[in-house]
């Protein structure tokens, strides 16, 4: 999972995408639209104390908060088309 707090911490202290990807073993695209999503959100460092990860994930990415659901395949058709 990525560490978005990480990367609003790196970018508060001046290092440029490509070091805070680095630092953070994700890709520099990741790096910036999380600081892109933040800025859109209005998030910056320092967040506020009772936020965790996890609602911080699902502010920054509210889709992908959600466990996804898979339908299982009618498995009568399969097995008539066979």
């Amino acid at each position: 999972m990525t560490n978005y707090r990480e990367i609003l911490r790196l970018d508060s202290i001046g290092l440029n995408k490509t070091e805070i990807a680095a630092s953070c073993g994700c890709s520099r695209n990741t790096v910036a639209s999380t600081l892109k999503r933040a800025a859109e959100c209005g998030l910056s460092w320092p967040l506020p104390a009772d936020m965790s990860d996890q609602r911080l994930a699902g502010i920054l990415y509210p889709s992908a908060a959600g466990k996804p659901e898979y339908r299982m395949p009618d498995y009568e058709y399969v097995y008539r088309e066979m």
